[in-house]
């Protein structure tokens, strides 16, 4: 492996898990989370072990799924700003590097948000019964809540034979079967039962990714005990549901974002990652279809507790370490 992409990949991964969420529960447990996670998977930079994966799987003319979406239908019934925009920058990001055609999952109740928000990166949509032969389109398809979920995931992977699934800022139960929010409480009946599309893809061999910053999301069912040991009610929230890698991050949406980073430096790509335009354009069309800052359950331009101009920060610093990554022999004239 070329140590500056390592180097890159470092950085991104630092950037991105910089404690600065407002929430007593979560803060100092993303440094630990991040540390266990690097462990159990080998030490490379886990932005980069996503964006091999992806490299390795997402496959032109073939699909990929991307789950997203947490809310509660008294607090956040549209859902919450994190999630949406990560789906929305990994889909336009692996679409752009592979030519592999996403496919977005989320609680029939935020396919609207989702969509809005998808629309507003660049995405558009389609009916998934046409394909577009003109330009590239994207399908937001609804996660049932219910008993059907289990037939409706294995209808969903036979239909469109997904090579990868990724879930970014996506609700996983426990080993009990119970879902939790970042607090401890139990998840409303109303969640996706998005779990059963990761079960089935492992049965299968299909490869997964797990991006989330609480450890009750899908993928940090790959590092449980560490859940359980440094997050706030871990003992009830730690998701059962393990992805083949792993990525914590301070906020869901930056993990997705660094992903995208690591993928431009890997194929030493520029055009990959979104730029801070597009950020403010996702998050207004997000807040505008009724989501909310997850940690005020506000109507504001925020995510996590952190405001707009903290998500354009991300994005334009991921910009400067992949723009940095890419430029070979430089040497200062003094």
């Amino acid at each position: 492996m070329d140590q500056d992409v390592v180097t890159a990949c470092r950085a991104i991964d630092r950037l991105v898990t910089v404690e600065a969420r407002i929430s007593v529960s979560s803060r100092g447990v993303i440094e630990n989370l991040y540390g266990a996670a690097l462990k159990a998977q080998g030490g490379l930079p886990l932005s980069l072990q996503a964006a091999q994966l992806i490299a390795a799987h997402a496959k032109a003319g073939r699909t990929i799924f991307i789950a997203t979406g947490a809310g509660d239908p008294l607090y956040m019934p549209a859902g919450e700003t994190d999630g949406p925009p990560g789906a929305a920058v990994l889909a336009l990001g692996i679409h752009a590097a592979t030519g592999a055609t996403p496919i977005l999952l989320t609680e029939a109740e935020f396919v609207e948000n989702l969509s809005a928000t998808a629309l507003a990166a660049g995405l558009g949509l389609r009916n998934p019964d046409y394909a577009s032969k003109t330009a590239f389109t994207t399908t937001v398809l609804p996660l049932a809540a219910d008993s059907s979920a289990a037939t409706q995931a294995k209808a969903y992977l036979e239909r469109f034979s997904p090579t990868m699934v990724i879930a970014t800022e996506k609700i996983g139960p426990n080993a009990e079967g119970i879902a939790h929010m970042s607090s401890g409480t139990p998840a409303a009946a109303s969640r996706a039962r998005a779990e059963h599309i990761f079960d089935l893809a492992a049965a299968q061999g299909i490869p997964s990714i797990g991006i989330g910053d609480n450890g009750n999301e899908i993928g940090f069912g790959r590092i449980e005990g560490a859940v359980k040991k440094w997050k706030p009610g871990g003992e009830r929230l730690a998701t059962r549901v393990a992805t083949d890698v792993l990525f914590p991050a301070n906020v869901s949406n930056w993990g997705a974002y660094g992903v995208i980073a690591a993928l431009s430096v890997l194929l030493d790509r520029s055009d990959l990652l979104h730029d801070i335009e597009t950020e403010r354009r996702m998050i207004e069309a997000c807040v505008a279809t009724h989501a909310v800052d997850g940690s005020t359950g506000r109507h504001i331009l925020a995510v996590d507790g952190t405001p707009l101009a903290m998500q354009q920060a991300v994005v334009t610093m991921l910009a400067g370490i992949v723009r940095n990554a890419q430029i070979k022999g430089y040497k200062r004239p003094f």
